[in-house]
């Protein structure tokens, strides 16, 4: 019995589909190892952004917060990671806190202040003193209104790392409430 040899077109072409082989296995693995150092490097982003978030937490529940907003930013060097930078802004959120939009937005209603007080009709023995009873109200309600102002503020942090051709980066986006800050300090 005699062996039949392979001619030279037959194992250029077992080469050839073994080399495509080899290349697709070699972009599934290379894709692969891009996918995990993007997750590993996104889990460390993430974890430090929770601990500057807890610190923030706990500087403004101790300081209070600032008069006008406020911006920094640094590396979380002293964490390990030079490498991550992070950007803070906080500000005064844009809501509506005159009386009626403020009482719109505790009782969820369109109608506001006169939403709060009967009408004539209802309490004939108010009529005469509603006028001072609005006024009192919306007195109080102002006063209320300056205490959430000083005690809410938008909260962004950016962190961001080189992440091979570009830059990666994520907002953590947050309303931060303290009415009364440990220090005393407003």
């Amino acid at each position: 019995m005699r062996k039949r040899g392979f001619t030279l077109l037959e194992v250029m072409v077992a080469l050839a589909i073994l080399s495509g082989a080899v290349l697709a296995i070699s972009e599934i693995v290379s894709g692969a190892l891009r996918n995990h150092v993007r997750a590993r490097e996104l889990e460390v982003a993430t974890l430090l952004a929770r601990a500057k978030i807890a610190e923030l937490e706990d500087r403004f529940e101790t300081e209070g917060f600032r008069a006008g907003g406020e911006t920094d930013e640094g590396t979380f060097e002293e964490e390990g990671h030079p490498e991550v930078r992070w950007r803070l802004e906080v500000a005064t959120p844009p809501a509506d806190l005159a009386p009626d939009g403020l009482v719109r937005a505790l009782l969820g209603s369109d109608e506001g202040l006169a939403e709060l007080l009967p009408s004539p009709a209802e309490a004939p023995g108010l009529a005469p003193f509603q006028a001072q009873v609005a006024a009192l109200l919306q007195n109080a309600l102002l006063q209320l209104a300056e205490q959430v102002k000083r005690g809410v503020r938008e909260v962004r942090l950016t962190v961001s790392w080189p992440g091979g051709k570009s830059e990666e980066s994520f907002t953590v986006r947050t309303t931060m409430v303290v009415l009364q800050a440990a220090g005393g300090i407003q």
